[in-house]
């Protein structure tokens, strides 16, 4: 019998979070409540017992890994593929200067992008999963810190839901899911 475990973990809260603000690709610090969370999520983590710990390369998930892996003496394995949603040209804009730009969203559609220049549904999908198989392919226990937008397309690929099952899920910052996998089925667990 083959079992790997997957702990998913939101990053911190950041001011961008707080401020609405959509950011994908850019970086953002920590609200004074995220810095509280980055030490819960390190804790969280740490109780999970991970054989690694993998990262999108973007500081407010980064920190969080980077600050497990030297408590637990583990490797860091650092992958762009655990991204957040690129959006384009809302990148850094809340939704009222999106409405004052006449950016459009588009949240209905798999494979149009989310916002113009930015990734589809079906883009943070395919990318998603093959992180998350490249993650759980090397290690029995992975912890994987990330964003909502992964963390919502891990949750569909993981558990084999359709791919409009992504805006479905509320992940709050600094949030965790533990997945098992037996013989390639995946169970949520907590």
């Amino acid at each position: 019998m083959d079992e790997r475990r997957i702990l998913l973990v939101r990053h911190p809260e950041t001011e961008a979070n707080v401020n609405g603000r959509f950011v994908g690709c850019g970086d953002v610090p920590y609200t004074d409540r995220g810095e509280r969370q980055a030490l819960l999520a390190v804790d969280a983590i740490a109780d999970f017992e991970p054989d690694e710990i993998w990262s999108s390369p973007l500081r407010r998930a980064h920190h969080v890994a980077e600050i497990a892996a030297m408590r637990l003496g583990v490797a860091h394995v650092v992958d762009g593929r655990l991204n957040e949603l690129d959006f384009g040209e809302a990148e850094g804009l809340t939704y009222q200067e999106t409405q004052e730009r006449g950016i459009e969203f588009e949240f209905g559609s798999q494979d149009a992008p989310v916002a113009p220049g930015g990734e589809s549904r079906r883009d943070i999908l395919i990318r998603t999963g093959a992180g998350i198989d490249a993650a759980s392919g090397q290690a029995r226990h992975v912890a994987i810190v990330t964003h909502g937008g992964v963390f919502r397309s891990a949750m569909v690929y993981l558990l084999g839901l359709p791919i409009d099952a992504i805006w479905s899920f509320d992940i709050r910052n600094a949030q965790c899911a533990e997945f098992r996998i037996v013989d390639g089925h995946t169970m949520l667990e907590r």
